[in-house]
């Protein structure tokens, strides 16, 4: 309960500090002079100075927490997409296949060969063992890799 009343006073908060920001600043600009500021030329260049300053920085903090939960909403769209086209396990493969490359460079046959059948199942790919024309064939394909045959734990 505590943690959702902390959650409703922040976005509170992130609505409010912008506008009170640039009521600030309009005070600032309009209306100080009735408190007693001078009136004089640098008096009134400083007050329209601050006024502005607190103006825009009201905007800029608004600006920034609204980026900041657009940025959240395209990384979701991005994971989604990338989970459609892809399949649910695509972080997973991927890493996967890094790992196999660097067993691939391993000194034990063994592994090494492991870890060639295990790439060429991933990935459908028929390479010979060599790890430098994987690495080469990894670094032109990452980013739009799709995963070629199925795992035996999915159907």
């Amino acid at each position: 309960m505590n943690g959702s009343r902390n959650s409703r006073d922040a976005s509170f908060s992130k609505r409010v500090t912008p506008i009170v920001l640039c009521l600030v600043g309009v005070w600032a600009i309009v209306g100080s002079s009735k408190l007693g500021f001078s009136h004089e030329w640098s008096g009134t260049i400083v007050r329209v100075l601050l006024g502005v300053l607190f103006v825009v920085v009201g905007v800029i903090y608004s600006q920034t927490s609204r980026s900041a939960g657009m940025k959240a909403e395209i990384r979701d769209v991005y994971e989604a997409v990338n989970m459609l086209l892809y399949g649910k396990n695509y972080r997973r493969d991927r890493e996967a296949i890094k790992i196999l490359l660097t067993a691939l460079a391993s000194e034990d046959h063994g592994v090494r060969e492991k870890a060639w059948k295990s790439l060429k199942d991933l990935t459908g790919q028929s390479f010979a063992l060599d790890a430098e024309v994987w690495q080469s064939w990894w670094a032109a394909n990452e980013k739009r890799f799709a995963l070629k045959a199925k795992r035996p734990d999915e159907k």
